[in-house]
């Protein structure tokens, strides 16, 4: 809802000052008593309500409508314009409790408007009661308030009272987005409340909220030149939480089948904002990425993102490997490191103690969907990957394993991933040139400015767990070297046994050799002997 740009009033000193100003604003709290703005307004605009559901026909004069307009732009004032260190002071959280609970009430009286329902339009007094919650959202214990209260989950059931498959007008739709972009920046943004993005969104997703502000994300605003920071803060944070899409943006899911649906243009505003479209489109890659991939053999389904490749940090034995059928040890304080025995821990414990920084059950939660999204896409872009290391081998003279995968997960200016895009978008580089740091050969997104410290924090932690995981590749394996969102950097080594026949790993110098003949002298023999039918089409339609 916008604002005017100026409004006087008289103190009780005689001073005229605007409203609209910061010292107009910290002239008018100075000269109230503690603990009265608020409440006094409020009582003032109950009495105005109650007045009106007494009469006949339960509506308001417009002289009445216009004082409830006043009371909602002048609290929106207060909490616009004046200073925090003043607010703090003169505003308690009673006050502010009793102003949530004030527009809990109206909300509630609102959702079983017909008017609302039927068009998404609110009267300018009613729309203005919304308003001082897009500035109270900036600080963390309004939020928590709002939280505890249950605000959000009734926000949600007064947008959802519309008439599917209607949203709100654009004001409003508008001032929904901004509060909910600032009460996550604010739990974010506060040590004291301990919540990082995802746990505030997991909150909004249970209540419903998330689903409301995709759909209000997507109503165009006419006085928006350029597109709102806190919807891009949003939308950036969301896809950070990797956890979060993977579980609720999938298909079956109401998030997953919301973003499909504004996708399709079955769902959300007729004429939607390009840049949320670009949004949701790469968190709609991003979740299917995240997809666990299926394949058939001989009818039987092999859920292959089970398949978790360990390797033995002292003498690489593989718990994939035919002669240690069984699950490797895991280090304890680090919660990366795998072994095959107690002797090969302690005799790695050396060279592993650098690398070996404690982590918590959520971090290794996190990494290991970090290790799904690379083996996903080594899945599903396999035959490109296999071939263009045929190609870098060709004109370089390296060997399959001299080769390492790079992919960037993290969205451009243009919001797009390269690693997400169609076709995507990845490199078959030289691993000795990333870990020894010996440019052009270390990745692109070292040099962008917003990477700086990501940068010096790879070459301190990073690169030696590269090089380390480089040493211990066999033929079998493919190192790769990811970006994830939020600017999280990984290496991962690849290891798949073939889904298709004879056991065969998918990165084995076997199967790159049966590419490389089919390439160069068109015999398929070896591929054949390798994948079933249904991947040999997909080779086939590749190399013509």
């Amino acid at each position: 809802m916008q604002m005017q740009n100026s409004c006087t009033i008289s103190l009780r000193d005689g001073r005229n000052v605007d409203i609209c100003t910061n010292a107009g604003t910290d002239a008018l709290l100075q000269t109230q008593p503690s603990n009265s703005i608020f409440m006094a307004n409020i009582g003032d605009a109950n009495e105005i309500r109650k007045k009106g559901r007494k009469r006949h026909n339960k509506k308001l004069k417009n002289s009445e409508k216009s004082r409830l307009a006043f009371i909602g732009f002048l609290v929106t004032s207060i909490t616009k314009h004046s200073t925090a260190e003043l607010f703090a002071e003169k505003v308690s959280s009673e006050e502010i409790e009793f102003w949530l609970d004030h527009v809990i009430t109206e909300l509630k009286e609102k959702t079983t408007d017909p008017r609302w329902q039927r068009t998404g339009v609110l009267e300018q007094h009613d729309a203005l009661i919304l308003n001082p919650c897009i500035y109270m959202f900036m600080h963390s214990i309004p939020v928590m308030l709002a939280f505890r209260k249950g605000f959000f989950q009734i926000l949600n059931d007064f947008i959802e009272a519309r008439k599917a498959p209607g949203l709100p007008c654009a004001n409003v739709a508008a001032t929904i987005c901004l509060l909910t972009s600032n009460a996550l920046v604010s739990c974010m943004s506060n040590e004291t409340t301990g919540w990082i993005a995802e746990k505030t969104l997991k909150k909004l997703e249970s209540c419903g909220m998330l689903v409301q502000y995709i759909r209000c994300s997507t109503v165009p605003q006419e006085f928006d030149s350029n597109f709102p920071k806190s919807i891009d803060r949003f939308y950036n944070e969301l896809y950070n939480c990797t956890e979060l899409i993977k579980k609720k943006f999938k298909k079956g899911e109401r998030c997953g089948d919301l973003v499909q649906a504004i996708l399709k243009g079955k769902d959300g505003h007729k004429i939607k904002r390009p840049k949320v479209i670009k949004k949701l489109e790469v968190i709609a890659s991003f979740a299917k990425m995240l997809e666990p991939f299926t394949s058939v053999h001989n009818k039987h389904t092999t859920d292959v993102s089970k398949h978790v490749n360990k390797i033995c940090r002292h003498c690489n034995k593989s718990d994939m490997s035919a002669e240690f059928q069984m699950s490797l040890m895991t280090c304890a304080r680090c919660k990366e490191a795998f072994y095959c025995s107690r002797e090969c821990q302690v005799a790695n414990w050396k060279r592993h103690k650098s690398q070996c920084i404690p982590r918590t059950k959520a971090e290794v939660k996190r990494g290991n969907v970090k290790q799904e999204i690379a083996k996903n896409f080594g899945i599903l872009h396999y035959p490109e990957i296999i071939m263009k290391m045929v190609e870098v081998c060709d004109k370089t003279g390296l060997k399959k394993g001299d080769l390492l995968l790079e992919l960037d997960f993290l969205p451009d200016d243009n919001d797009s991933a390269p690693a997400l895009r169609t076709p995507p978008e990845f490199k078959i580089k030289e691993a000795r040139g990333c870990f020894e740091g010996s440019r052009p050969n270390e990745p692109d997104w070292f040099y962008k400015n917003e990477d700086k410290d990501i940068y010096k924090t790879c070459i301190k932690n990073v690169m030696p767990g590269l090089k380390d995981n480089f040493e211990r590749m066999s033929d079998n394996h493919m190192l790769c070297f990811v970006r994830y969102p939020g600017g999280f950097i990984g290496c991962i080594i690849l290891e798949r046994l073939s889904d298709e026949k004879n056991g065969i790993h998918m990165f084995s110098e076997r199967a790159f050799d049966a590419f490389r003949s089919a390439i160069h002298d068109g015999n398929f023999d070896n591929l054949h002997n390798i994948f079933d039918e249904s991947r040999m089409r997909d080779i086939r339609r590749l190399l013509r």
